[in-house]
């Protein structure tokens, strides 16, 4: 899933662009781990450079011999497509993305059947985003062992988060989970205007937290405990000069402008 059509989400993006190799690795570890032959990449239209930059890294490995028949000489074969979606955001979804694979509208399926038994072309499918095919390689070459002793015991390693909004550097950070939203967003250079109004956790679909939480920690046992998304990474700032009215009715428009209208909570709600 390279769809990242998540409003404030650009993680993926800076991964496929910076370090498509990374992206390939991961992809070939997780194929082999789960005895899959075939491996789709399925990218967002606007994102142009990061398909060319994959597809030259994807072509560079079938040189190698890294990809296609008897991979290094083992029994082991795998293939690598890039597939260009129109940028839906319902394709973030995965039952969605499936079908926008099989050529069809991007509804998403009712589950069970779940895609891990029936999933594209009614195939056991194993379905990842960037972030996470990319971090099986830094797992692998670090250790388990290296790996836990960053983060938290229930989140470990590193995650990378998007921050934007009104803050001085605007960027994507790796850091530990563990960090508080206050700590990120001073490596980000702080807040421009005077004080923080609120913040955006998750992305779009997340939750606004106030100035009075900004020393939550960023771990997924914190966001179950305090009842926010960690989500795609998401941390937008906003300062007190923004009008938080404005930014609610974008969102809104946003949802009732993606909404594929299969169920009512979301083709009705947005109106």
């Amino acid at each position: 899933n390279a769809d990242e059509s998540e409003p404030g989400t650009f993680n993926n993006r800076y991964l496929m662009e910076l370090d498509p190799h990374q992206v390939i690795e991961g992809i070939i570890l997780s194929c082999y781990a789960t005895k899959a032959v075939t491996a789709y990449l399925y990218i967002r239209v606007e994102y142009p450079l990061s398909r060319r930059r994959l597809q030259s890294a994807i072509d560079e490995c079938y040189s190698a011999g890294l990809l296609g028949k008897n991979i290094l000489g083992t029994e082991f074969s795998l293939d690598i497509f890039i597939h260009v979606g129109a940028a839906a955001y319902i394709c973030g979804e995965e039952t969605g993305l499936i079908e926008s694979l099989e050529g069809k509208r991007a509804w998403p399926r009712i589950k069970p059947p779940f895609p891990t038994t029936h999933g594209l072309f009614q195939q056991p499918t194993v379905i990842n985003n960037i972030e996470t095919l990319a971090a099986t390689v830094a797992v692998i070459n670090m250790g388990t062992e290296q790996w836990h002793k960053l983060g938290t015991p229930g989140s470990p390693g590193t995650k990378w988060f998007c921050v934007s909004g009104r803050v001085l550097r605007p960027g994507v950070y790796e850091v530990p989970f563990g960090l508080t939203v206050r700590q990120l967003i001073q490596m980000a250079g702080g807040v421009i205007g005077k004080e923080v109004q609120a913040v955006l956790l998750g992305g779009a679909a997340g939750v606004f937290i106030g100035p009075r939480r900004l020393d939550t920690p960023l771990t997924y046992e914190d966001a179950k405990a305090q009842n926010f998304p960690l989500g795609s990474g998401v941390i937008m700032v906003f300062d007190e000069a923004v009008d938080l009215r404005e930014i609610m009715y974008m969102l809104a428009r946003f949802f009732a402008h993606e909404s594929c209208g299969k169920c009512y909570p979301c083709s009705l709600g947005t109106q």
